[in-house]
């Protein structure tokens, strides 16, 4: 039986049953604590459904120990007056290094793990304490080409320019994102484009997806082949970086009459209404809104096929969900879909000019609409790819064999030799 670590996690956003960083987190909390004597420092806001949660848990396996931490009154009011979360969250990040140095003192961690936020951007509490720290999974590289940058919807342009120009920044060689490699122990890239990014500085990154599901608490019916129009669905937020005007122009594009059905709304919904309008899709395209994530887990089985192409996403999990319910995933090549799509479960589009991204595109649905048996090979195949790789209890032992690794390799008092402040 192998040594229980004492580790402490990093977990701002934690937070059962809400999805998105607040389940990352609280999933990493509970499947470290599965091996490992597992501290998780995270807000005091997320303190009632943490506490709920651990109640459901109740003595199915060890659980993790979770200790409260916030900015003084005056900033946290400010946060939730104004909203400022990135700022709060980089003065959170600041306090909570003290905090930690006081926590590790009484404690004598052997290793410590930031896991939410995830975006790489931001610094982290963990780094200059002595112990092996890991970072990740992490990601938010990922940037929309500038020709693909949605130049009609002016709010959406100036956020994805500043993003892409932030990301430039911030992965330059003469700022931060080497300096944070090199504080780090172990860093866990979760897309491709993450991992390329430390690569250029000659820093390793494990490549892991920061998605997950448990799959064992989720409804299943076996896929069966529709008769009639071939069912596209789409579950996510309608904005633009999510490539939806692409799957319409595709949609128009491929000469067939499937249906296209969009779960989710954004500030990009008036815009995808009308651009269907327009194609003269509008009596196939469907819109439902906003669903509970209860309601939308059983609707995946009344579809053929899940269209994503998203133009920067670090995960995706309505990917996963899709494909656990066996319907083939047709996206762009790119983050964190492009990850889960293996060959043989879906299609990925590479980047390239928009009309040829279109081309391809259609051509995807062209296919399964013609093929029927094809997709629903692939369905069955996508499943067994998220049974395989996707489940969190399986990534909770690949995450145990890194820290075991880690700490091995280092030793429990290997120390980084960078300063705090270089670091950050």
């Amino acid at each position: 039986m192998s040594r229980r670590l004492r580790v402490l996690i990093s977990a701002y956003a934690c937070e059962p049953n809400k999805g998105s960083e607040p389940e990352i987190g609280w999933q990493w909390a509970l499947q470290m604590a599965r091996f490992h004597d597992v501290t998780v420092l995270t807000r005091s806001n997320n303190r009632t459904a943490i506490e709920q949660g651990l109640e459901s848990v109740g003595e199915k396996q060890p659980l993790p120990k979770f200790v409260y931490h916030d900015c003084n009154a005056f900033l946290l009011g400010l946060k939730r007056r104004s909203k400022l979360i990135k700022l709060y969250y980089l003065l959170w990040q600041k306090s909570a290094r003290e905090k930690i140095q006081r926590l590790h003192e009484l404690e004598h961690y052997n290793l410590m793990h930031h896991v939410t936020f995830s975006a790489f951007r931001y610094p982290t509490a963990i780094w200059g304490h002595g112990v092996p720290c890991v970072w990740g999974p992490i990601g938010g590289i990922e940037s929309v080409p500038t020709r693909l940058l949605p130049w009609s919807h002016l709010v959406s342009l100036a956020h994805e320019g500043l993003r892409n120009l932030n990301n430039a920044l911030q992965s330059s060689a003469n700022y931060v994102l080497p300096k944070r490699a090199r504080a780090t122990t172990l860093i866990l890239a979760a897309t491709p484009e993450m991992q390329r990014a430390f690569e250029k500085f000659d820093c390793e990154a494990e490549l892991i997806p920061s998605m997950g599901l448990k799959t064992q608490d989720l409804p299943h019916h076996p896929h069966r082949a529709s008769e009639g129009p071939l069912r596209l669905l789409f579950v996510g937020n309608i904005i633009t970086l999510k490539g939806i005007d692409l799957a319409l122009d595709a949609l128009k594009a491929s000469g067939t009459d499937a249906t296209f059905t969009l779960l989710g709304s954004g500030n990009y919904l008036a815009g995808v209404k009308s651009q269907a309008k327009r194609l003269g899709l509008a009596e196939r395209t469907i819109f439902l809104g906003r669903l509970p994530r209860d309601q939308v887990l059983k609707m995946y089985r009344d579809y053929d096929v899940f269209v994503f192409p998203s133009l920067h996403d670090t995960g995706g999990a309505a990917v996963i969900e899709a494909m656990f319910n066996e319907l083939p995933v047709i996206c762009l090549d790119c983050g964190g879909p492009a990850v889960a799509v293996r060959t043989g479960c879906g299609i990925r589009v590479p980047l390239g000019p928009r009309p040829k991204m279109i081309t391809e595109l259609a051509a995807a649905i062209r296919r399964y609409d013609r093929d029927r048996e094809t997709m629903l090979a692939e369905g069955k195949a996508a499943r067994e790819v998220v049974l395989k790789f996707f489940d969190w209890d399986k990534k909770g032992e690949e995450m145990n064999e890194l820290y075991l690794a880690t700490v091995a390799r280092h030793g429990t008092a290997g120390k980084l030799h960078m300063s705090l402040s270089d670091a950050v």
